[in-house]
């Protein structure tokens, strides 16, 4: 093979990923020069489709490359297209892609394996056409379902969508596709499939036939050899990356979610059947109550409660510091340094003193619902079927709402905050994407960013991303103090975090779980519930762990019940949390033992 050959077919390979460099950008995705999931992944692929070209003799311009090259640019141009729409201004990063290019990458290389082979091999040539045409013809109805979805909503599909569609029966999917598509554009796009799948299947055909006019000779051993274990290589790659992107991803995160959901609930079904107030009744208030959870948040890094942080990370919550009408529980601490195990108590009547059991569930939305208040929940995290606790939040409150972009924006959940009633009683909870690494995903490209010398470019992303949490707590806050006669909101974080191990089960830092919590309570809040307000006053520098809030919440409905205990409700006057009783990590490590504890 000439010297000219060789370096034509690895120009083409080049070209070939250097199309989606032009094209990722154009759309918005970002981070392009990252190595683990953009540069390496390119030069992956110029290696396969280089090796490819060369052990076969064929370059991506011979015809058995084009049912491929359809797939792998349609696929790849489509999902990137529609999730960097779907973040907004933000567009992503290419590591959102990794999957999805790690899985079309193989599919391009072995759909032109198989071509190649069965122009060989007459006997499979039949077998072979079939199957990159069913490999293919899924990859596209995929490709087909996710464009038309994005029509229909202008957002990508994910994960939570798939719990709507596997709740969704037979009548309801035929009046939803009447409803929001009509079954004169559903025929249209049925035809344009129709018409794409048979120009795939010509292609196929068009591919996989004898070369006429240079012949066909059956390769030497060595490429045989070679041919082989790419093919096999192609289908592990595919066979391991598929069921992590579309379809098979979204629904196997929503059918785990639902199995355990169903499960849940069955049993909560019973626990709430044993639920009652103490004494009469609770009245509810006319207004809002809104419970914002954080994520990753450490206090030691937000200035308002921390005095000596080197930076303003918190300029709206440091303003209202002295603001009689707001709390700040300065000695927070998180009940486990990972989300879905002190989610699991903050928002329930666990928590690591009384002993209650998991099966024993009642969430801080069951007691809004009894006392009678209109509740909702606002996520921009996407469902993880691991976390029942926020599965029986959301299945409990009158409306449940995730953004178009888990992950992304926080400022989105105010757009499903101002479809909330104006005029009625609301208990509201927000689950922000707050502080999760990587932090500078947190925050919007023009946002003023933190930078203090001598802290390195990450610890200056994380600080931003707190302050960006700020803002985004600010608009919550006014909108609903402006528009939902706000009464009381909490804004408590899931866990802390440590600038070199993060958080999670392994070593245990203090910043795991140095979390923050603020109250406020309004002016005529404190009129009806003087004793509420004059109570968190006086507990305000006391310690708190955050598998306590559903005390405080409880608390502050004044809803005493037959799950609550006024020694945990810091709002009481019985609050009995004492330094030596308190701890963390599911009751492994003492808080006492914490050297940086405040006074």
């Amino acid at each position: 093979m000439k010297v000219k050959e060789i370096g034509k077919y690895f120009m083409l390979a080049v070209i070939s990923m250097a199309i989606l460099y032009v094209w990722y950008p154009a759309v918005g995705v970002t981070d392009l020069g990252n190595w683990n999931h953009g540069l390496r992944n390119a030069l992956a692929g110029v290696i396969f489709v280089f090796a490819a070209q060369l052990v076969t003799g064929r370059s991506l311009f011979h015809p058995s490359w084009r049912p491929g090259l359809v797939i792998f640019y349609l696929w790849l141009g489509a999902f990137s297209y529609i999730q960097a729409k779907s973040g907004g201004n933000w567009g992503i990063r290419v590591e959102a892609l990794n999957n999805d290019v790690l899985t079309l990458m193989p599919v391009l290389v072995l759909t032109f394996l198989m071509e190649y082979i069965g122009s060989l091999c007459q006997k499979i040539r039949l077998l072979l056409r079939i199957f990159n045409f069913l490999l293919i013809g899924y990859l596209s109805l995929s490709v087909f379902v996710y464009m038309t979805y994005y029509k229909i909503f202008g957002a990508g599909f994910t994960s939570t969508d798939m719990i709507s569609v596997l709740l969704t029966n037979s009548k309801e999917a035929m009046e939803f596709l009447q409803s929001h598509l009509g079954f004169g554009s559903l025929a249209v796009v049925l035809a344009l499939f129709a018409v794409y799948m048979i120009f795939i299947g010509w292609l196929i055909v068009k591919g996989s036939r004898m070369d006429e006019i240079r012949g066909v000779t059956s390769p030497a051993l060595i490429r045989k050899i070679i041919i082989a274990v790419l093919t096999m290589a192609a289908l592990v790659t595919i066979a391991h990356w598929i069921p992590r992107i579309f379809p098979a991803w979204p629904y196997h995160v929503a059918h785990k979610y639902l199995i355990r959901a169903k499960a849940a609930m069955a049993k909560h079904d019973e626990n709430m059947e044993k639920f009652h107030f103490i004494g009469n009744a609770p009245d509810k208030m006319q207004g809002t109550i809104i419970v914002v959870i954080g994520e990753s948040a450490n206090r030691n890094h937000m200035k308002a409660f921390n005095l000596a942080y080197p930076a303003e990370t918190t300029p709206w919550l440091s303003s209202q510091k002295d603001n009689a009408d707001f709390y700040l529980l300065k000695n927070t601490y998180s009940c486990y340094p990972l989300t879905e195990k002190s989610l699991s108590m903050a928002l329930t009547n666990l928590n690591q003193y009384n002993g209650v059991d998991r099966n024993d569930m009642i969430t801080i939305t069951d007691v809004a619902n009894k006392v009678g208040y209109n509740s909702y929940f606002i996520s921009n995290q996407a469902p993880s079927p691991g976390n029942m606790t926020l599965a029986l939040v959301s299945g409990s409150s009158k409306k449940s709402f995730t953004t178009t972009h888990p992950g992304g924006d926080d400022m989105k959940v105010m757009d499903y905050l101002k479809t909330v009633p104006t005029t009625e009683s609301n208990f509201i909870v927000i689950h922000l994407e707050g502080s999760h690494d990587r932090y500078r995903d947190r925050i919007p490209p023009d946002f003023d960013r933190i930078h203090v010398d001598g802290n390195s470019e990450k610890v200056d992303d994380y600080d931003s991303s707190i302050k960006y949490t700020d803002e985004v707590l600010k608009n919550i806050y006014q909108y609903a103090k402006d528009n939902l006669n706000l009464e009381a909101m909490v804004y408590f974080g899931d866990h802390g975090e440590d600038m070199v191990r993060f958080h999670g089960d392994g070593i245990f830092t203090w910043d795991m779980i140095h979390s923050p919590c603020f109250v406020y309570l309004s002016s005529e809040y404190k009129n009806n519930h003087s004793a509420v307000a004059n109570n968190l006053r006086v507990n305000e520098n006391r310690i708190f762990t955050n598998d306590l809030v559903y005390d405080m919440v409880c608390g502050i409905f004044a809803a005493p019940n037959n799950e609550y205990d006024k020694e945990y409700d810091i709002t009481s006057a019985d609050y009995g949390l004492r330094k030596d009783m308190a701890v963390t990590k599911y009751g492994k490590i003492r808080i006492a033992e914490d050297t940086g504890l405040s006074d």
